[in-house]
């Protein structure tokens, strides 16, 4: 290893990392103490910039129908939102943040279960969508700890969600401790992110449909819970995510992708002569994510 790539610290627990896939791919790390993954040296600014336009987004369709799409994506939202608690009656101060929102899906069915809801969003793309959602005094665009929302001044909130983004973000550590700080007292923060050690994990090996563009954290149960608790939540649920999916999205999403479709290909094709109305059925799933709700 040369000195211009030296061989990471594991941001967890400080324990010199090893490559996950040997010189296969140089810049994929793994802790051998506590099992936290992660890419380093980490992309620069203007190659994650230019992940995160309108293209990002075109797996929410795939040639599905978006109506499906939305319907789908909201299942699954509402099945994790019992973990939250319902929202007081017409509480006002029921205030929800949905970081890392992209077209506004979760902030929108949160509004319609009662909570005020905000959202952040990191493209031009996904904040002018859920800015016709919410408004634009409920939508920040850029980076969470830099957030200001002119219908909640004071920054504070009764949950956070963090669906599919701690895994993106360049200081895991420090988001963490910026949501633990604008929790109001009793509040929870509600995260899903892919599973190390999963059977997909196992099985898919360097194919694993989570090692995509954008992902640089890579998280166990006990990476998770380590870094949590250092950033002063005390109770920590962790548990394995169920996803609502369709056959059609599927086939779209996750069989015809490059990285594994050697994998997901056979199949695809078997799946895709199913009749459309077989392939819009929803089925729960499990992929490979664990959901965690954290509470100070």
């Amino acid at each position: 290893m040369n000195s211009s790539n030296p061989i990471p610290k594991c941001m967890v627990c400080s324990a010199l990392m090893v490559l996950r896939f040997d010189k296969k791919v140089p810049v994929h790390w793994a802790c051998p103490q506590c099992g936290l993954e992660c890419i380093a040296p980490q992309p620069d600014d203007h190659a994650l910039a230019a992940i995160y336009d309108e293209s990002y987004f075109t797996h929410y369709h795939n040639g599905s129908d978006p109506g499906i799409v939305r319907e789908m994506k909201r299942a699954t939202y509402e099945r994790q939102f019992r973990c939250l608690g319902a929202p007081a009656d017409a509480g006002p101060r029921r205030r929800l943040l949905d970081c890392g929102a992209a077209t506004g899906f979760l902030a929108e069915l949160a509004k319609e279960c009662g909570w005020d809801a905000f959202a952040i969003e990191i493209s031009g793309f996904g904040a002018q969508a859920c800015t016709k959602v919410l408004g634009a005094e409920r939508v920040y665009q850029g980076e969470a700890h830099e957030a200001y929302f002119a219908a909640n001044p004071e920054g504070r909130f009764e949950a956070i969600t963090m669906f599919d983004f701690i895994e993106h973000v360049r200081d895991p550590r420090s988001i963490l401790k910026w949501a633990r700080g604008r929790l109001s007292p009793g509040g929870a923060l509600l995260l899903t992110t892919p599973r190390v050690g999963s059977i997909s994990w196992h099985v898919m090996g360097s194919q694993w449909f989570h090692y995509t563009q954008g992902h640089l954290w890579f998280f166990n149960p006990e990476s998770i819970r380590t870094l949590l608790h250092e950033c002063d939540f005390s109770t920590i649920e962790v548990n394995p995510l169920p996803k609502a999916i369709t056959i059609g999205y599927a086939i779209g999403h996750y069989a015809r992708r490059t990285a594994y479709n050697k994998l997901f290909s056979p199949v695809a094709r078997i799946l895709d002569l199913l009749p459309a109305r077989i392939k819009r059925r929803r089925l729960w799933l499990y992929l490979g994510e664990m959901a965690i709700v954290a509470r100070p």
